[in-house]
C-alpha cells in the first residue's frame, strides 16, 4: 500500500476503498519501523490523527478539499509548522515552535493533506550530504546500519526527505 502513487490513494480514499485514518496509521507505523534511519526529526502523529479524521469525515459526506484530502505528507524540518517543533536540524533551534504556518505548507494543508512529520536535513540546509544535522545523519536505506557509522549519504540537505520518500514513510514531500 505505501508504495502507491498520491494519486492511487487518493482515487482509493475518494471510493471508500481506504480510509484517511487507515493511511495515516500506516504511514506512523512505517516511520516507526525506519526510526534508525533517522529521516524524521518530528513526528506529528496526534495532529496527523485528527487531520485524518477530519478527511475521512469530508470524504464520506462526498465533501473532499481536493486530490490531495487525506493524503499524508512530511515537510522539510525549515519550513515553519504553527504548533509543531520547527528546528531546522540545529541546536540553537531545538526549542522553536513557530506561530505560524508557512504558506506552502498551508496551502497543502488547506486542502486537506495530513502532515504526519518533520524531515531531518542539513542545519540550516547548509550542506551537501544530510549529515550535519544536530539530530545526527541521515541515513540511506540502501545502505545502512544503525550499529555503526558506515552508510552512504542521502544526498543533499534535503536527505530526510530523500530517505522518507525512499522508505515509503509517506506519499508528498516538501523539500
Amino acid at each position: 500500500m505505501l508504495h502507491l502513487t498520491i494519486k492511487e490513494v487518493a482515487r482509493r480514499m475518494q471510493s471508500g476503498h481506504l480510509s484517511p485514518s487507515e493511511l495515516c496509521e500506516l504511514c506512523l507505523a512505517r516511520i516507526e519501523e525506519t526510526r534508525s534511519l533517522n529521516a524524521i526529526i518530528t513526528v506529528t502523529a496526534d495532529v496527523a490523527r485528527k487531520q485524518a479524521k477530519h478527511s475521512e469525515r469530508r470524504i464520506r459526506e462526498g465533501c473532499p478539499l481536493g486530490p490531495l484530502d487525506g493524503v499524508p505528507i512530511a515537510v522539510k524540518d525549515n519550513y515553519c509548522t504553527e504548533g509543531v517543533l520547527t528546528s531546522c536540524a540545529s541546536k540553537m533551534l531545538s526549542k522553536y515552535v513557530p506561530p505560524f504556518t508557512a504558506t506552502v505548507v498551508q496551502k497543502l494543508l488547506d486542502r486537506g493533506a495530513v502532515l504526519i512529520g518533520k524531515t531531518n536535513m542539513d542545519e540550516f540546509a547548509m550542506g551537501c550530504g544530510s549529515v550535519d544535522s544536530f539530530y545526527g545523519p541521515v541515513r540511506n536505506p540502501w545502505k545502512s546500519s544503525s550499529d555503526s557509522d558506515d552508510f552512504r549519504i542521502a544526498g543533499g540537505s534535503s536527505g530526510g526527505s530523500a530517505v522518507s520518500v525512499a522508505s515509503a514513510v509517506a506519499f508528498g514531500f516538501l523539500i
